[in-house]
């Protein structure tokens, strides 16, 4: 081993494995782009917004087998179970002012600690927010980020990849929810910026905060992404079908519709306003009446029953009995899990954190015992059949509990469709209605060369 690398211990390879187990049981779908720039040989600071507490950490330490190594404030080594993660993860703990009790600190010994793991061409993590939060925006990041790397250039004669991170949910606090995490391209830093130069200091840390704004989607309210995404569902619609698209395309037209929209909130305020009110009217119809707008292009035909039938049936017949088997072995820690998050997670951005810190205590627990009641009733050998099925067996029942909704939502809107054919003629002709105002809006935006 090369000796310039911190100690790389068992504890460390089993945390890092834990926090990749943790990721894929607790989000549904997780799409890394640019990851591939965190090279062996280099120094690295990953620099990320920061909206899902101890979550973010460890979605940014699933994306690499190497060990990331997180600035975290102070306060959380003195937590016995915080302290206990943060030591085998060798962070660097950060003494902020309004947590020192005269306002005043010295974080010395944390520069100096981050020099030298940089020097070993470790990968640091900082949240330069300092805080988190939920809000669609970053937050004004403090000059620490910028402090550690020209500090380190003048005592290392060289510059550290700093690479900003974007990491974006579907929904903060949603179980099995998906995480778009976007790694920017290393942030150029001018070669002539000088730590003892407040204005350098400072033009560095605009330059960080700017590439992280570009990597995240922002918005001022939840109404503005909402309309995106419903924006950004309708024109998927018009083709009859919703085309599979990774999450980096979502992201970005999502990013491009709220980019338009916000020039056109310039040109013509009030189409802008009337075509959100009627998209939002359509889409409170549509739910009301328990029709999701994908099935206004469904032609309810022999092969599309038979193909919902078949489904159907491999769910119930296949599915269920392993389905059954989780669901018996988790509905107990799951309901604690959801018990804690709403006593211990007081804020959004806290909710994952609380599910995974709950979740791996429960399921741990309960789990346990289990293993070890089979094992005394039934021996061995089924003890470890038991023990081996309970995952598989848990994310089946998840599975079947969302492919049953699916399946009760289907057979309304197969009555509905079919029992009132104008209802469905009604709601096609709003929509094309809602495209018709969408182009105009589209050619305002060419003409003034928004698009």
């Amino acid at each position: 081993m090369d000796e310039n690398k911190i100690k790389f211990g068992l504890a460390q390879k089993l945390w890092i494995r834990l926090c990749v187990f943790f990721v894929k049981s607790f989000y549904k779908n997780v799409e890394i782009n640019g990851v591939n720039q965190l090279t062996e040989n280099t120094p690295i600071i990953l620099c990320a917004n920061h909206s899902n507490a101890l979550a973010d950490a460890v979605l940014l330490q699933y994306t690499t087998p190497r060990l990331i190594h997180p600035l975290a404030r102070s306060g959380l080594f003195k937590n016995p179970f915080s302290g206990f993660i943060l030591s085998i993860w060798q962070a660097v703990p950060v003494y902020r002012r309004q947590d020192a009790e005269d306002s005043t600190v010295d974080n010395h010994s944390m520069f100096n600690k981050a020099y030298e793991m940089l020097a070993k061409n470790e990968i640091l993590m900082i949240f330069p927010e300092g805080q988190s939060h939920s809000d669609h925006q970053i937050k004004q990041i403090k000059t620490g980020i910028s402090r550690i790397v020209l500090g380190y250039k003048d005592k290392y004669n060289q510059l550290p990849l700093v690479i900003p991170v974007g990491l974006n949910f579907s929904h903060i606090k949603k179980f099995r929810s998906n995480v778009y995490m976007n790694f920017g391209k290393a942030i150029e830093i001018n070669p002539e910026y000088k730590l003892n130069e407040e204005q350098d200091v400072k033009a560095l840390t605009d330059d960080i905060m700017h590439s992280m704004r570009e990597l995240i989607i922002e918005t001022e309210e939840d109404d503005e992404l909402s309309f995106a995404k419903q924006l950004d569902r309708f024109f998927s619609l018009r083709n009859k079908t919703i085309r599979k698209r990774s999450m980096r395309q979502k992201f970005k037209s999502h990013k491009f519709i709220l980019t338009v929209k916000h020039s056109l909130n310039d040109i013509v305020p009030e189409k802008v306003k009337s075509i959100q009110l009627h998209l939002r009217q359509f889409n409170r119809l549509c739910r009301k009446l328990g029709i999701n707008d994908y099935n206004l292009n469904i032609n309810y035909n022999s092969k599309i029953i038979r193909h919902f039938i078949i489904k159907s049936l491999f769910v119930i017949l296949i599915s269920l009995p392993l389905g059954l088997f989780g669901l018996i072995n988790s509905v107990t820690p799951y309901v604690l899990t959801k018990a804690a998050e709403l006593l211990f997670a007081r804020k959004k951005d806290q909710a994952d954190t609380v599910k995974i810190l709950a979740a791996t205590l429960f399921f741990s627990i309960f789990w346990g015992i289990q293993t070890q009641l089979v094992y005394q009733y039934f021996g061995g050998s089924i003890a470890l059949v038991y023990f081996i099925l309970l995952i598989p067996a848990a994310l089946t029942a998840l599975v079947i509990f969302h492919e049953q909704a699916q399946i009760i939502d289907n057979l309304k809107v197969f009555y509905i469709v079919l029992k009132h054919r104008n209802l469905r003629r009604f709601l096609i002709r709003k929509r094309k209605k809602l495209e018709k105002e969408l182009a105009e809006l589209i050619n305002i935006a060419k003409k003034n060369h928004k698009i």
